[in-house]
């Protein structure tokens, strides 16, 4: 993977030194690395997701879940599901209806 020249430039086209930044990657490394650009640009409010996405790999030989990415990260730390359930969704069209 190549780094970005333009990262900066192109952050300042969609966002102020003020704006709060929240940037995520896969392991949490890139992340960090782009708000430390970020913020030697001036940049005040931004934050990495601490571990990324999936978070580190599972390096216990004896799991079933070894070599896989599933030691910290945010999505072993939330509840998410790959499928939706209609029982558990509010859309806000829908939410305005009910109101009304």
């Amino acid at each position: 993977m190549k780094m970005n020249p333009d990262f900066v430039a192109e952050v300042k086209q969609v966002a102020g030194p003020t704006d709060t930044l929240l940037l995520m990657c896969r392991s949490g490394d890139r992340s960090a690395k782009a708000v430390d650009m970020l913020a030697a640009a001036g940049f005040k409010k931004v934050y990495t997701v601490t571990d990324g996405f999936e978070g580190d790999k599972v390096k216990d030989p004896d799991s079933v879940f070894h070599g896989k990415r599933m030691r910290n990260g945010w999505k072993n730390s939330a509840p998410w599901v790959y499928d939706i359930d209609p029982e558990k969704i509010i859309l806000e069209e829908y939410a305005s209806k009910q109101k009304q």
